[in-house]
Parts: C-alpha cells; sequence; structure tokens
C-alpha cells in the first residue's frame, strides 16, 4: 500500500464513496445484488431508496455467494450499473470494471493497487478501516447513499441495524469507528435512541421471566437458580407458555425487586419498565452473579449500550404500531401477536427478523419489511423466524447429539489437528444456517474457544459442493487469527474460493476435498497463532 494510505484514513474512504456516488447518479438502471444476511438486505434496501429517490430505474437480486456462475448471470442483464452490496471484493478481479459498483466490508482478494483502488470500488479495509468492527456493509452503502444527496442521513437507521446484524457492537458493548457517525446520524433525526441498558436479546418482545430465563450473552438461569446451565437447546428452543420451576424462580426475582410482571392484564416487557424498575432487576441479577463468583467480565457483557428504533422509520404507514393491536371491529387482532411485531424496534430484534428470511430463501420478505411493509411482510418475516428457530434447535441437537456429526480434532483420515475443530453436517443441515450454527456452538459445553470452529454442509444449489463456515473469537483474533485469509488460501489450494473477516470466514470447496482443506487451514491457523520463533 502506498505511505500516506498505512494510517486509518476517513477522508480517503469518503472520497471514494463520492466516486461512486457521482457514477450511481449517472446510471440509467441499476441492479442491485445483496447478500442475504441481515447487513446485505440492510444495505439493499438503503440501496434502492436511495435511487429510487434519485428517479433511477432499480430491482434487487439476492445471492447466497457471489461465484463466477453468479457473476456471468449479472453480467447478461440489460442494467448498465450493477451495485453489488455486501459482496464484490473477493471477486473484484472477475467484475465488470465500467459497469460495477462494490459497496463491501470484506477483505478484498489480494490485487494489485490499481485494480484495488478502481473508481467504484468502496471498500473501509483499503483505508485501514476494520470492516469486521468498525463499519459494516449497510454503512459503507449508506455513506454512499448520503453522498448521493444528503437527504438520504433517514436511511441512516437500517445501517445501524445492518450493523448490529453483524455483531459489530459485540466485542466493546457499544457500536465504535465509523459506525459511531452513523449512529449519530440517526439518532440527530429521532431515529434511534441510544442508551447504557441491558444488551439481551428481546428487549421489546419477551415476556419479563421469559426475557430472563431465555438470556443467552450472558446466560443468566445459572445464577438465577444457582441448578444448572442453560443449553443452547433450551435457549433457541424456548417455550414462553411454561410455568417450569425455572420460569418461577425468573418470577420470583422480578417480583421480590419490587416489579410488577402484568400490567393491565398483559405481561410487560423489559423495554416498559421504567428505568427505576430496570435497576432494581439489575441489581438483584448482579448480586446473585457476584454470589457465584462471575463478576466483572459477565456484568460487562451484560450491561452495554443498546439501540431503539422509532416505529416511523422511512417507508412504514403512520400509526402502524397501534393500528396492529385491533381489527375494524375494534377487537384485538389474532393473525399476528402485537409483542412480536414490535421486534422492529429494536435493533437487535429487527437484525435477527431479517437473518431468519434471508438464512430461509426469503430475503425479500426481509427487503420489503425494511422498506416499511408493516403489514403481511411482517407477518411473514415472523413466521420466517419461527421456521429459523426451529431450523437452528435441529442442527444444534444434532451436532451436540449425534456422534456422527459432532465435532472433532481428527481427520477422517486419522489425523490430528492442532488449530482447528470441525463438524460435517452433510446434507442434514442447510448451508445458509451452517455459520450461524458454529458461532452458536463455539464456547459452549463440550466445545471449547481454544480454536476457530469449521463446518462442513453440502451446498443446497445442487452443485456438489461444500459450503464451509468458520468462526473465532475475539480472543483468538488478537492472538492473530485471520480467517478471512486462512479461508481464502485454503479453499484456493483445493480448487474453490473464500474469504470474509478475521473473526468469521466462509468458501465453497469441491466436494470430497474436505481433508485436504482442512489439513491446509488446520497449518494456516497455527502459523497465526504460535508466536514466531
Amino acid at each position: 500500500m502506498k505511505g500516506e494510505r498505512m494510517m486509518r484514513d476517513v477522508n480517503g474512504f469518503e472520497r471514494s464513496g463520492e466516486v461512486a456516488a457521482e457514477r450511481l447518479k449517472r446510471a440509467g438502471s441499476v441492479l442491485i445484488i445483496g447478500h442475504i444476511d441481515a447487513d446485505g438486505i440492510t444495505a439493499s434496501s438503503i440501496a434502492s431508496v436511495s435511487l429510487r429517490r434519485a428517479r433511477i430505474e432499480n430491482s434487487v437480486h439476492f445471492v447466497k455467494k457471489l461465484d463466477e456462475a453468479a457473476i456471468k448471470k449479472v453480467h447478461a442483464h440489460p442494467a448498465d450499473t450493477f451495485w453489488f452490496v455486501d459482496l464484490g471484493s473477493a471477486m473484484l478481479s472477475k467484475l465488470d470494471e465500467d459497469r460495477c459498483i462494490i459497496t463491501d466490508h470484506h477483505r478484498p482478494e489480494p490485487l494489485k493497487e490499481e485494480v484495488l483502488y478502481r473508481e467504484g470500488h468502496v471498500n473501509p479495509h483499503l483505508f485501514r478501516i476494520d470492516g469486521s468492527t468498525e463499519v459494516s456493509a449497510s454503512g459503507v452503502t449508506y455513506m454512499v447513499a448520503k453522498k448521493m444527496n444528503p437527504q438520504n442521513q433517514d436511511l441512516s437507521a437500517m445501517a445501524v441495524v445492518g450493523a448490529v446484524g453483524d455483531f459489530q457492537e459485540s466485542a466493546e458493548g457499544r457500536l465504535i469507528g465509523y459506525n459511531r457517525s452513523i449512529l449519530d446520524d440517526a439518532v440527530a433525526l429521532g431515529l434511534i435512541r441510544a442508551e447504557k441498558d441491558v444488551r439481551l436479546f428481546g428487549r421489546e418482545t419477551r415476556p419479563l421471566p421469559a426475557f430472563l430465563q431465555y438470556s443467552s450473552d450472558p446466560a443468566l438461569l445459572p445464577f438465577i437458580t444457582h441448578r444448572r446451565r442453560m443449553s443452547i437447546v433450551d435457549i433457541i428452543n424456548e417455550d414462553r407458555t411454561a410455568h417450569d420451576e425455572d420460569h418461577m424462580e425468573c418470577i420470583d426475582l422480578v417480583r421480590k425487586a419490587g416489579v410488577e410482571i402484568v400490567d393491565g392484564g398483559s405481561l410487560r416487557t423489559w423495554s416498559q419498565l421504567t428505568r427505576d424498575e430496570k435497576r432494581r432487576v439489575v441489581s438483584a441479577v448482579v448480586e446473585r452473579i457476584i454470589e457465584a463468583g462471575k463478576g466483572v467480565a459477565t456484568v460487562r457483557r451484560l450491561i452495554g449500550e443498546v439501540y431503539s428504533l422509532s416505529p416511523d422509520l422511512p417507508g412504514s404507514p403512520p400509526g402502524w404500531l397501534t393500528a396492529s393491536t385491533e381489527n375494524d371491529a375494534g377487537k384485538a387482532d389474532e393473525r399476528v401477536p402485537p409483542l412480536a411485531m414490535r421486534a422492529v424496534l429494536d435493533a437487535k430484534e429487527f437484525a435477527t427478523l431479517l437473518n431468519a428470511c434471508g438464512r430461509h430463501d426469503r430475503p425479500e420478505v426481509g427487503l420489503a419489511v425494511c422498506l416499511g411493509d408493516r403489514g403481511k411482510g411482517l407477518e411473514e418475516a415472523l413466521r420466517q423466524q419461527e421456521d429459523h428457530r426451529q431450523s437452528l434447535r435441529r442442527a444444534i441437537d444434532l451436532i451436540r447429539c449425534d456422534p456422527e456429526f459432532g465435532t472433532m480434532t481428527v481427520t477422517r483420515g486419522g489425523t490430528a489437528l492442532s488449530s482447528v475443530r470441525y463438524f460435517n453436517a452433510r446434507d442434514r443441515i442447510e448451508d445458509t444456517i451452517l455459520g450461524t450454527v458454529a458461532g452458536i456452538l463455539i464456547g459452549t459445553a463440550g466445545i471449547p474457544a481454544d480454536r476457530p470452529l469449521i463446518g462442513f454442509a453440502l451446498s443446497g444449489d445442487g452443485t456438489c459442493t461444500i459450503k464451509v463456515s468458520g468462526r473465532g473469537t475475539p480472543v483468538l483474533t488478537a492472538m492473530g487469527l485471520d480467517l478471512a485469509s486462512a479461508m481464502r488460501e485454503a479453499s484456493t489450494s483445493v480448487g474453490g474460493a473464500g474469504g470474509g473477516h478475521n473473526v468469521a470466514a466462509g468458501a465453497t470447496i469441491p466436494e470430497g476435498k474436505e481433508e485436504e482443506f482442512l489439513l491446509v487451514i488446520d497449518r494456516l491457523v497455527n502459523g497465526q497463532l504460535s508466536p514466531s520463533a
């Protein structure tokens, strides 16, 4: 890299966005190509709205992976410009320079500088901004949209949802880096409220006892009951109507804190508590944590910055939240529980909803919700979320309980692996949720986080290829782990392709090459984690 680019260069990053914005404003028609996860779906919505406001014809096409076959199909499309969001940098050399705009945050493929810094390629890594923690693809896309027209600042809320969906706030307990300026834009417009609170999932939709009982990061049930560790299967396969002993102990803790669980005949959620009520419940939980000898580290994971969304995001019908609770006859509408609809009022819950749509081949439903659909689109997204929960439950149950599919540190050929752990789900887990499963499992009971976890599954596109997903931890990346480069090199060595982030990456390899791939990536990761002589 050139000397002036060796330091973090926000101005250079934004200048590259200005160039892309000018090219987009001159386009006659644009095909947006987006990835299927929450970050890709929110980025696609930002791109689509910004083009529509500029009166530029556009359409959105989602892809699970960007390979040569997908690129060939895109290049055959009649649109004069292609806008790749949340993908493209890893296949930069294969994309038509004259027709393609890329707003991505994954590590680019290693190429000559004149190719990497070509017009229309907007990627934070080129300017020493970390795309894993400082800005997601939706944030990069938002920056370009804002350069197209400052009035697109109201799209900032979707960029925050995308960043949270990419877990960019998890390491520090808050959004950092370039994400911070995007958050400031959303806060300034009243679209998001950022506040210090518990960072547990379900602040808007889970009744109070379930909110505590099914918490996973950190799991609070062991501290509340003093009896057992909450299993990941319990967390995913939650039963909100269950009133078992654990549930009753959560109710007891809340009541002893002097907080009412029911208000007006309805169970209260965390978001409905007053600040003082929240303080009392948190104090009771922290007291249990300290009694168990798990102090500062667990509390730090519990408390952080959370992001509440306005019901009046761009595109949302006025008064939709109030209207959803009654039908034309003035009675409660049972089609969709009003509590569940509140998922779009919390960044973490909104992102989870979008991930569920994408991972089950319905990214267009997530896109509709991002664009403001609070009727049938939101109803369908909630159904997808329930299906997603059940798919995860079955997948995790398979890996944890079936010895044939469990995690291993020895290859099928009998070679011991020193630096990675893996499982091969073959055709028993959908390739779209493979990375999610690996991310949930690493660091749970029986699967220590001492090394990255690599998952294999048969690709679901009929190509007779294998999807590979790898997940590490912030501790491992601090020790030198870079899964993006290891995944890229290992997959290339067996005739595949891959990339991603240092803590999470993926690849596609030919079927039958799993063992060879494992031996290569084990050697590469060992070199990253072992101190040099």
